[in-house]
């Protein structure tokens, strides 16, 4: 990258500079304990040339838009692409959250996403007493199409970008459904679901009928988000994700599709924490990495099939209930953290969600997040702002360095998916390390193990918010929830044709054991009523699989 005798002449001023900087430390306690970063990487007080003198810029960098994408998919990054603004939403009924998602449209969000009251979508009717308390908490209460359609009643499916949190067949059914009933073309609908790649062939039979009809929906997802919460690192986060989505790839491989049919319709949910430099430096090492892989050992040939493709969410685990608003400042760091890194959506994380569901006072002030970041920082003005610096592209190349080893311990082994358990324990460790510097005080977090206050002000400023203000500052859950979406489901049983909802249960049945694509039986099921809990319970059935507490039928493989 530099010529050999402008190094040779650094090397001489850096030693100089070495010599100055531990005269100086040497001075102040504690400056020779060892610098790493949340990942455990060490790093050192200063960067400088010497430290990317073997990366090769148009090799290991590039420009925005070429490969291998280290700065960025898109050429112009944000300036033709804005950020989109997607704040995960699910409360109560169908109608609480059709109207909090009106409410984030209003506020300026421009994207949508979903998240059902059971995290993944395959648990039994709200009606069921397995799932007593926790209808319509945590997430929406979604039985049936009757409830999506409500979900959707206003929302424009082609101008939104909609993002369903579940790994369920029973919602893409519902989506297309209501796609088909309002006339859009399958072939222009876009959206993406949380169809995290696993064993299995629920996870298969969607990206497989999205490969072949609808060819604009994000099928396929790398649920990485949940898993760097659950304790990985950094390059643990890039390495099982591409991992996973290597094995997802070896299957539909198997099924007989190329690479470049199904590829590109593969994105990433990712997390964006505390360690700023770290995280920026992780995006575009994930894009190196995805690039690399799959040109390099699958043979990917289609650009878009190359791209990694990424929402972010900033992290959960450091947001505190003690001295809640500091929990602002954090999240916007690590917005910061995500937009610098050239993520392509994102959410931040709201203040309160230590608490409980966010209001429509904190999203409005997470969508306000990203917009001041857009709009006042000049951050989005410029392509990979962080480009150049000798510690981010230090720091890039040794993350990179770090997964590609991991993926082929992956790969030793047999693969992803074959992998699972040892992947798991590596997060079960890495995790525990993590927990154990944050409370022996080796990692900080302040109001929880350092800048303690006995009488928080703020914990009194958001109860006096709570108490006194015309607005709900903090949710809280009513059980006439259950109540109400309990009505919505006799509701739907009540007016349904159960001779040709047996007719229909009894075509998925036969598809199923014939181990067809299970995607238009089931589409044909929602339409004659059948709920998310009687799909569970069809798929325990044809599988085999008797569940446990709230789930009819085995939850599906979830790292960490």
């Amino acid at each position: 990258m530099f010529k050999q005798e402008v190094m040779k002449e650094l090397k001489g001023i850096w030693d100089r500079y070495e010599e100055d900087l531990r005269r100086v430390l040497s001075k102040i306690p504690e400056t020779d304990r060892k610098r790493v970063t949340s990942s455990g990487l060490a790093v050192k007080p200063l960067y400088s040339p010497g430290d990317v003198a073997d990366i090769d810029f148009v090799k290991d960098i590039s420009f925005p838009g070429q490969y291998p994408y280290t700065r960025g998919v898109f050429p112009a990054g944000y300036l033709t692409r804005g950020l989109h603004i997607r704040q995960v939403t699910g409360l109560g009924t169908a109608e609480e959250t059709n109207e909090r998602w009106k409410f984030l449209l209003s506020q300026g969000a421009n994207a949508l996403s979903v998240v059902p009251d059971d995290g993944s979508g395959h648990r039994a009717d709200s009606d069921d007493e397995r799932v007593r308390g926790l209808v319509g908490k945590g997430g929406v209460a979604i039985d049936t199409l009757y409830d999506y359609e409500t979900l959707f009643d206003g929302i424009d499916m082609l101008k939104y970008p909609v993002h369903m949190i579940t790994t369920n067949a029973f919602a893409l059914a519902c989506y297309l459904a209501i796609a088909e009933k309002r006339g859009i073309d399958f072939k222009e609908l876009r959206g993406s679901m949380s169809n995290w790649m696993r064993p299995g062939i629920e996870c298969l039979d969607i990206m497989e009928y999205c490969a072949r009809n609808v060819p604009f929906f994000n099928a396929g997802y790398l649920d990485m988000r949940n898993v760097r919460e659950g304790g990985c690192t950094a390059a643990q986060e890039i390495a099982f994700g591409v991992a996973i989505a290597m094995a997802g790839c070896d299957a539909m491989i198997e099924r007989g599709f190329n690479i470049d049919d199904f590829l590109h319709r593969i994105t990433w949910f990712v997390n964006s924490g505390p360690d700023f430099f770290e995280e920026a430096a992780k995006f575009r090492a994930m894009r190196k990495v995805w690039a690399r892989i799959f040109r390099e050992r699958y043979g990917a040939k289609n650009p878009n099939s190359l791209m990694c493709r990424m929402h972010c969410q900033t992290y959960a685990p450091t947001l505190t209930m003690q001295q809640p608003f500091n929990n602002l400042v954090r999240s916007t760091i690590y917005a910061l953290a995500g937009v610098m890194g050239g993520v392509q959506s994102l959410h931040v994380n709201s203040f309160d969600e230590a608490f409980a569901i966010p209001t429509e006072f904190s999203a409005s002030l997470s969508v306000r997040t990203q917009q001041i970041i857009e709009l006042e920082t000049g951050i989005t003005k410029v392509v990979d702002p962080l480009g150049g610096s000798y510690y981010v592209e230090w720091l890039t190349a040794r993350l990179e360095e770090e997964a590609v080893k991991i993926i082929d311990q992956v790969q030793s082994k047999g693969g992803g998916f074959k992998a699972w358990e040892w992947m798991c324990n590596e997060i079960r460790s890495a995790a525990l390390k993590n927990q154990e510097e944050f409370d022996n005080g080796t990692r900080k977090l302040v109001g929880v193990n350092t800048l303690v206050e006995e009488d928080d002000i703020q914990m009194r400023a958001l109860n006096a918010l709570q108490d006194h203000a015309d607005f709900d500052a903090l949710f809280e859950y009513s059980d006439s929830v259950a109540e109400k979406q309990i009505a919505r489901l006799n509701k739907v049983r009540q007016e349904r044709d159960n001779d040709k909802l047996l007719v229909a249960r009894t075509e998925l049945v036969k598809a199923l054991e014939a181990e067809k694509n299970m995607i238009p039986p089931l589409m044909e099921a929602v339409k004659c009523g059948m709920t998310r809990g009687e799909f569970a319970e069809v798929k325990a059935e044809v599988y085999k699989q008797p569940g446990e507490g709230p789930y009819v039928c085995s939850p599906p493989h979830v790292l960490a």
